[in-house]
């Protein structure tokens, strides 16, 4: 056997694992949370601009800040369960 030869052979874990394919989660997540940005931007312009009303602007932001934490969550679940 010649010295430069090599019997092992070294793979670097670069493949991540979840219960759902992770990138599929991350790819979902995002879509979700900018739709929800964008829907309350638009809300709260329309609310300054007083073409709604402004307990609609409350409801939203508050359903934005539920829907992304519950959507961290999942991602953060399925990686680490997975």
């Amino acid at each position: 056997m010649r010295p430069d030869e090599t019997d092992v052979i070294v793979e670097v874990k670069t493949r991540s694992r979840g219960v759902v394919n992770p990138g599929l989660v991350r790819w979902i997540a995002f879509v979700v949370i900018t739709v929800s940005l964008v829907v309350c931007t638009v809300l709260c312009i329309l609310a300054i601009w007083k073409f709604t009303d402004s307990d609609a602007v409350w409801r939203a932001i508050a359903t934005f800040i539920v829907v992304s934490i519950a959507t961290a969550i999942f991602t953060f679940v399925n990686e680490k369960l997975g």
